[in-house]
């Protein structure tokens, strides 16, 4: 690879995979009551790994960085275990600094759309989170900090003296001069139904999941546990990859469909283990894409040189 810094912080995100899976103890097969519903679910889960690269891809082409889909890939690819780096930093750094070392994009300004893509992920799954827990009418366990999150994220997307406020804060902490133009309301827009359709992709996955070792008939709200404990075990910036967060709320929403604790508890820690897998598709096919990919310079508009 042509990369420094990223490629020891591909291995290092590696390892502490390794180390949390170890420790966790994650690797557990359940048993299978409909293999063809599993195939699904991993179906729904690859694809769903593949619109989250493009959506990240479509938020720099709108802010004039011109990436290709091979670069999309190995950007997301190659850095998806970065979250179980404890604080989650190269969950935004390690895709900014891929693009800067192989395109010669500046790092800082990437690093802002980056954090601003992971704003918008995470206002969806929210969003898609909330709509499961109206469906179950069981609003009630949505205490008040996610309603609060909900809206700091609408007002950090669609605000610009938010977005203004944030971007001095950040070059006085920088010592730098860097211009990143607020989206548009329109192009905000244009994106949401992309990372929508990630989080969506990744839902039904685990419903068919769930189905698919659960020998009981499944709500058709199953779909929404995933981006809810999804989105809030990011939010818990010191587990990594949200590891034993994401379970709990998954056990807490799905008790709220009259499933019995223990089937709970199996079908969070399977979904554990298959999101993995998906994550190890994506890193393999950023890896071939990486390797398939001339990092020629692209011709693109700076937002900011660095």
């Amino acid at each position: 690879m042509k990369s420094r810094w990223s490629k020891y912080i591909i291995y290092f995100s590696l390892l502490s995979l390794i180390v949390v899976l170890y420790k966790a103890e994650y690797l557990k097969i359940p048993h299978t009551y409909s293999p063809m519903l599993l195939i699904g679910s991993f179906f729904f889960l690859f694809v769903g790994f593949i619109i989250n690269s493009i959506s990240q891809k479509r938020l720099l082409v709108k802010s004039k960085f011109l990436i290709n889909n091979h670069h999309a890939l190995a950007m997301v690819g190659l850095n998806v275990f970065g979250k179980y780096i404890p604080g989650k930093v190269w969950m935004v750094m390690g895709k900014a600094v891929y693009l800067s070392e192989n395109l010669n994009f500046p790092v800082a300004s990437l690093s802002l759309l980056f954090l601003n893509a992971q704003i918008i992920g995470l206002w969806c799954g929210l969003i898609l989170g909330i709509l499961g827990l109206f469906l179950n009418n069981a609003l009630h366990l949505l205490s008040w900090a996610g309603l609060i999150i909900l809206i700091f994220f609408t007002v950090i997307m669609f605000s610009k003296t938010a977005h203004d406020t944030i971007l001095n804060k950040v070059n006085k902490l920088l010592r730098k001069n860097l211009n990143l133009p607020l989206l548009s309301i329109h192009d905000t827009i244009s994106l949401i139904p992309w990372f929508f359709g990630g989080w969506i992709f990744w839902g039904v996955g685990f419903f068919l999941l769930a189905s698919s070792i659960s020998n009981n008939s499944l709500p058709f709200s199953t779909i929404f546990c995933f981006p809810l404990a999804g989105t809030l075990g990011i939010l818990f910036i010191f587990a990594p990859g949200g590891i034993g967060i994401r379970e709990g709320i998954m056990i807490g929403y799905l008790s709220t469909l009259n499933i019995t604790l223990p089937e709970a508890i199996t079908i969070s820690a399977a979904s554990r283990l298959w999101f993995i897998i998906g994550e190890i598709f994506i890193f393999a096919t950023g890896y071939i894409a990486h390797r398939r990919q001339s990092f020629s310079p692209v011709i693109h508009n700076k937002v900011n040189s660095e």
